[in-house]
């Protein structure tokens, strides 16, 4: 493992450095390679929270045990490819509240791995998706060409849209932002250019999507 320090800004600093600092975060890459392990976030040299990314070849109750030595809170993030778009599975746990993680599943486009499209929370027990802990987003640019969120929807419990909320009247003032339902949908739709039929529902990913193995 190649490690490497980094500020609370994320800038590469020295060993002694880190140690200085009050809070620092130390980054673990696979040998040999960028390939990004593992995070620990420090504070007062103390471990306070992992960020742990996960391969094939990882043996998921080895590293749960590995990662309850370090530390009570950690998150351990899976990556899968599914066409155009990148699904991650996270499973938080904070054994200091329960052994139980919160697991959710977040779908991003591959070449915009920074803006989530779809984020679901799924039961624990079940693991399928609960539909109005399901949050969405569509993006547009502001007159400064900055990417937003400029619409967030929202669902019921049968999967339906609950609400949308439109904020391109004007992105920075709430007053102005309309507001959709399902039966109201197409009203919506009828503003914007591209087809975004896939905010109708809470379905994870849209159809045009193969899950590939």
């Amino acid at each position: 493992m190649k490690k490497v320090y980094k500020n609370i800004f994320g800038e590469v600093i020295s060993k002694a450095k880190a140690e200085k600092l009050d809070d620092y975060h130390l980054y673990y890459y696979e040998k040999d390679s960028d390939v990004l392990k593992e995070i620990e976030f420090l504070t007062e040299d103390e471990i306070y929270s992992i960020n742990y990314f996960m391969n094939r070849e990882d043996d998921e109750e080895e590293v749960v045990n590995y990662l309850k030595e370090k530390s009570d809170l950690f998150d351990i993030e899976k990556r899968e490819s599914a066409g155009d778009f990148i699904i991650t599975t996270n499973k938080i746990y904070s054994l200091a509240v329960d052994e139980k993680p919160l697991i959710s599943k977040t779908v991003f486009y591959h070449n915009d791995p920074e803006n989530f499209i779809c984020s679901q929370i799924l039961d624990n027990e079940t693991m399928q998706p609960i539909p109005e802990r399901t949050t969405k987003c569509w993006y547009a640019a502001d007159k400064n060409g900055e990417k937003y969120a400029a619409i967030e929807f929202s669902y019921q419990e049968d999967g339906k849209l609950e609400l949308a909320i439109n904020k391109i009247p004007n992105p920075d003032n709430d007053l102005d932002w309309e507001h959709y339902e399902y039966s109201t949908f197409k009203n919506l739709q009828s503003q914007i250019d591209a087809d975004i039929s896939y905010y109708k529902t809470a379905v994870l990913l849209p159809k045009t999507a193969d899950k590939e193995k």
